[in-house]
């Protein structure tokens, strides 16, 4: 033990004033091991090496300084103190430190990894109260480096697995990873290992090939790797096909091109196939020029990678090509028709790929019936017997969906004559004109012959004409209607008298009838000529009164 006697007064007194201090200090860490604090922020307190920190206190500055400051590193270095006689820095921390005497803040400046501890402040207020507390500052290198590897780069879809390891310089890396920017988290295909350091993915799909980043960080820093990109082989998926142009059906001598595509990395190699045989033809695009209806059928496009070795099928596109419709006739019988006598075949004929028949007369459509019967095939058409409605303008249509042809033949069925009539006068005059008309239904037109009296007159047309008449023309008129293809011929009569000049006016000194009939009844009766008188009336009797139609009949053979 050393008695203060040993030293001068004024030794004494200085050492008197430390050992106050000390004893202040002492009782001051003794209080802070009983719960006193409050100085300090909460901690801990982060540097990075090099860098400089700021142990910043909660006391609110003033114009007086505090009475004494001491901050001491891990309780036993002491980094500086200050009291009425000035600062003292230890060796270690001189020119790295800076003490605010009125808050007892700190500043602690090139950070290496040793500054890392607790560091503890006691002061004296200038009240003379004293306080104390302590934090903790954890140094820091920063983080630097990051670098990502990654053990295979070229990838089969679901048959590879992939590892990606991050590595960094710096103290305490944490590791994180994004792919796109946003975080990868474990998964059934995605593990995290070595402290986040190692990325594995299991039977990667064509979704994982990143863009992948590895961030590596500490409370100080934090640094990103640059990104890398797997490449990741899939497909072929399943290729589709078009076809330019797209039509239901293609007509022959079409051009069109058939084009197919397929997800796959790297790009898949395509084959082509009609009906399931492969057609020798290589490349996304099959040009058919000129198609012709031989190259009709279902098309189908094989997809291949290289790299996965995997095919793929495409589904069928179904191409129908069609000859157009051409050289369409439609024939009939050449011999003429002769109603309820002959019948009728008509036949439609073309070339092309016929798909619909039509049939049609005089421009409606053509049904059958029990003299109308359709073949099977519907390219012929029976008429049994024909009758003269049959006749008219019958139309064969063939057609399919590229094209159309229609043909014609006109019928014309023969019947008659019928309804033969003679239309003319009664009754004329002497010298006047008469007119008779002798009219048939027939086809052809019917040729006509007239006779009067039994006898021809020459006349073959349907009107005869007198232009001046007189008596030897009263008698029967017959018309004679004939037919050249059926052979048949019909007859009728008409009776015309010729009176005397006058007499059908009503005018002139003509005697009447009844007048003319006593002279002759008084000059048989005055002659006594009854059995004149007898021979007359039935002379009368069996003559005709009055003209008009008296016969007709049909032949089947010319008139003479």
């Amino acid at each position: 033990m050393v008695a203060l006697s040993e030293f001068g007064s004024s030794q004494a007194a200085t050492l008197l004033a430390d050992l106050q201090l000390v004893l202040r200090e002492l009782s001051s860490w003794s209080g802070l091991c009983q719960g006193q604090g409050g100085l300090l922020p909460p901690g801990p307190v982060y540097g990075a090496v090099g860098d400089k920190v700021l142990f910043n206190t909660t006391i609110t500055p003033s114009s007086t300084p505090l009475l004494s400051v001491s901050w001491t590193f891990n309780g036993v270095h002491n980094v500086i103190r200050y009291d009425s006689s000035g600062n003292t820095t230890d060796p270690v921390y001189r020119d790295r430190v800076t003490l605010n005497i009125y808050t007892g803040t700190l500043e602690l400046r090139d950070l290496t990894l040793d500054d890392s501890g607790t560091y503890q402040l006691a002061i004296t207020t200038a009240e003379g109260m004293a306080q104390q507390d302590q934090t903790t500052l954890n140094v820091f290198e920063r983080v630097s480096s990051v670098t990502v590897s990654v053990n295979d780069t070229d990838l089969v879809e679901f048959n590879s697995s992939v590892t990606l390891t991050c590595s960094a310089s710096g103290s305490s890396p944490s590791f994180r990873w994004l792919i796109d920017s946003s975080e990868v988290t474990a998964s059934g295909r995605v593990q995290l290992s070595d402290g986040n350091r190692t990325l594995t993915i299991s039977s990667v799909t064509r979704s994982d090939r990143g863009p992948y980043t590895c961030e590596v960080f500490n409370p100080v820093s934090k640094q990103t790797s640059q990104s890398i990109t797997l490449s990741i082989n899939y497909g072929p998926d399943k290729p589709a096909v078009t076809v330019t142009p797209q039509n239901p059906v293609y007509s022959s001598g079409s051009d069109l091109t058939l084009t197919c595509s397929a997800e796959s990395r790297p790009n898949a190699q395509f084959q082509w196939a009609l009906n399931g045989a492969l057609l020798g033809r290589e490349g996304s695009e099959l040009k058919l020029d000129n198609i012709q209806t031989s190259q009709s059928g279902s098309y189908t496009c094989w997809a291949h990678n290289t790299r996965t070795q995997r095919y793929s099928t495409s589904g069928p596109i179904n191409i129908t090509v069609l000859e157009r419709i051409s050289g369409v006739s439609l024939t009939g019988p050449a011999q003429p028709l002769i109603e309820n006598q002959s019948s009728a075949n008509l036949t439609c004929e073309g070339t092309g790929s016929i798909i619909t028949i039509e049939w049609m007369k005089d421009g409606q459509p053509l049904s059958p019936s029990n003299s109308i019967i359709f073949s099977a095939d519907l390219r012929s058409v029976s008429i049994s017997p024909v009758r003269r409605s049959d006749s008219g303008e019958y139309q064969c249509r063939l057609s399919n969906p590229v094209s159309s042809d229609t043909a014609t033949y006109t019928m014309t069925v023969n019947y008659g004559p019928e309804n033969v009539s003679i239309s003319g006068q009664n009754e004329v005059e002497v010298g006047s004109k008469v007119s008779l008309t002798c009219s048939a239904e027939s086809t052809p037109p019917a040729s006509f012959i007239w006779m009067l009296n039994e006898r021809e007159t020459g006349e073959t047309t349907a009107s005869y004409s007198i232009e001046k008449i007189d008596s030897t023309h009263s008698g029967n008129y017959t018309c004679t209607a004939w037919n050249s293809v059926t052979s048949l011929n019909t007859t009728v009569h008409h009776h015309s008298t010729v009176k005397d000049e006058g007499s059908l006016s009503g005018g002139g000194g003509g005697l009447s009838g009844g007048a003319i009939a006593g002279i002759i009844i008084g000059v048989i009766v005055g002659t006594g000529g009854v059995a004149g008188l007898l021979f007359y009336l039935t002379k009368a009797k069996t003559s005709p009164r009055t003209g008009g139609e008296e016969g007709r009949g049909n032949r089947q053979a010319p008139p003479p």
